[in-house]
């Protein structure tokens, strides 16, 4: 690889979902472009994750230790990093198409003066085989100061990372990527470029999108991160939450007819 290349390090971590984990790992394989190392971070599982074949997957890694939870796991997982980008892409979670990585390093290339990046999240829903919501994606989310991005679309040079003390706060369940983005915000580590592509598809299920409750508990640790970093800006914080929840649900109706793929799956407009 020469320095001219733009490296990807791709960190995946996982708790007894070997299912949703081959899914990634199969997203990440038929990618167009060799320039990332796929880090996989498991924390014991119990469904015998540890007995595929990772050797027979390229640029992969495979690292199985306890964690206390799964932004630990995260921390854990950042620390084996050794690229020049960083992209936290979960179990279940996949790349948008087979040239993702490709368009994004071009996009990186012809916008050098960043240090981070911010594409488009489809959001599916499992059950439903519907397209939930588009995340990240539109002028709400380049304009409206504080705006939340899509972890799963976010990439961030591993040296900007670095400077927090630890990239994930580990002690809450939900919002941890988002006190990221407004610890990076208030520190004047922000110099993110926003990009016209899709980059993944996330199906719903994760910690933040199970339920309702845990939607309120997010809303909650949103609350107290939001009062501890910025203060009185809190309630326009919790306003920009709701009104992205509703802006990204009728940016579905933008993407009418689209069809999506995701595994053996196809995906249409739920509208």
């Amino acid at each position: 690889m020469t320095k001219s290349e733009i490296s990807f390090s791709i960190i995946t971590v996982t708790l007894d979902a070997k299912k949703e984990l081959l899914k990634t790992i199969n997203s990440i394989q038929k990618q167009d472009y060799n320039f990332f190392t796929h880090i996989i971070k498991d924390g014991l599982s119990k469904d015998q994750t540890f007995k595929l074949d990772f050797s027979k997957y390229k640029n992969t890694e495979f690292h199985q230790f306890k964690d206390q939870g799964v932004y630990d796991a995260m921390n854990q997982a950042f620390e084996l990093a050794k690229n020049e980008y960083v992209i936290f892409l979960n179990a279940g979670d996949i790349f948008f198409s087979k040239n993702s990585l490709k368009v994004l390093a071009e996009n990186i290339k012809k916008n050098p003066n960043f240090n981070a990046y911010s594409g488009g999240t489809i959001q599916i829903n499992l059950e439903e085989k519907t397209i939930k919501r588009i995340i990240g994606n539109g002028k709400l989310y380049k304009y409206l100061p504080l705006a939340q991005l899509p972890h799963p679309s976010f990439v961030i040079k591993k040296s900007i990372l670095s400077k927090l003390q630890n990239p994930f706060d580990s002690n809450l369940r939900i919002a941890s990527d988002y006190k990221q983005q407004l610890t990076l915000r208030k520190k004047g580590l922000w110099k993110t470029c926003y990009l016209n592509q899709m980059i993944s598809i996330m199906p719903i299920g994760g910690i933040s999108t199970s339920n309702k409750v845990s939607i309120i508990n997010g809303f909650k640790e949103t609350f107290f991160i939001s009062f501890k970093i910025y203060k009185f800006l809190t309630p326009y914080i919790l306003l920009i939450k709701i009104i992205l929840n509703f802006y990204s649900k009728l940016k579905v109706l933008k993407f009418n007819g689209i069809k999506i793929n995701y595994g053996d799956c196809i995906f249409k407009n739920s509208n």
